[in-house]
């Protein structure tokens, strides 16, 4: 019998994710992350980067720990992806969106992994994804940390889902940016819920239930 999808291992996008909290409330900056060279950063103003538009390379991280493989760091995860255009080299903000096309080239040339942008990509499409043997990195709004809030938007930031109830009407994902235990991994909503925060588009890559640990 394959291991449950809810045991796929857990990823921060920041280094110290029992800091997260402290991070996510502006308690503790970015670059005061004591933990910041565990990301694999050359300085801490590259740990900055990494630990705020991330959240893609923390999803890869979780997907490879699923088939057993070496988890590279976060940092030298997103150093690798520029190459194939999944983030701006010299982003104007000092840091960028994940760019899904080179994600998808990214993952296919160094780790063998099959994946697809799913552009636009309806929640019942995301549901049928899941309930195969893909999980898809979502594009949600980050309010959905507070599951009772009104976003300003949709969209903005990733989460990993990784299955949904047998009659379909909850999600279960991991959100790299999770702040409490109870919003980090493993976080089931309904689907009328999740659907308040989510821009119905992502990334489904191909990763079968024997495979996933």
């Amino acid at each position: 019998m394959a291991p449950a999808r809810t045991d796929i291992p857990y990823r921060s996008q920041y280094a110290s994710p029992e800091l997260a909290g402290e991070i996510v409330a502006g308690r503790l900056a970015l670059v005061d992350d004591p933990r910041w060279r565990e990301a694999g950063a050359l300085d801490r103003e590259e740990y900055v980067r990494w630990a705020r538009c991330g959240c893609g390379m923390a999803c890869l991280q979780m997907i490879l720990g699923a088939r057993g493989e070496a988890v590279p760091a976060l940092a030298e995860l997103g150093r690798g992806a520029i190459a194939y255009g999944a983030y701006e080299a010299r982003p104007a903000r000092g840091f960028g969106p994940l760019i899904y096309a080179g994600f998808v080239d990214f993952v296919a040339a160094e780790f063998d992994l099959h994946a697809r942008v799913v552009a636009p990509l309806a929640l019942a499409d995301l549901i049928a994804a899941a309930e195969r043997d893909e999980v898809v990195l979502a594009s949600v709004s980050a309010a959905i940390r507070t599951p009772a809030a009104l976003p300003e938007r949709r969209g903005g930031h990733l989460v990993l889902v990784i299955d949904v109830s047998a009659d379909g009407e909850r999600l279960c994902f991991h959100d790299p940016a999770g702040d409490r235990a109870q919003n980090t991994s493993g976080v089931w909503l309904a689907r009328a819920v999740f659907a308040r925060f989510y821009a119905e588009r992502g990334i489904a890559v191909e990763l079968p239930r024997a495979e996933r640990c």
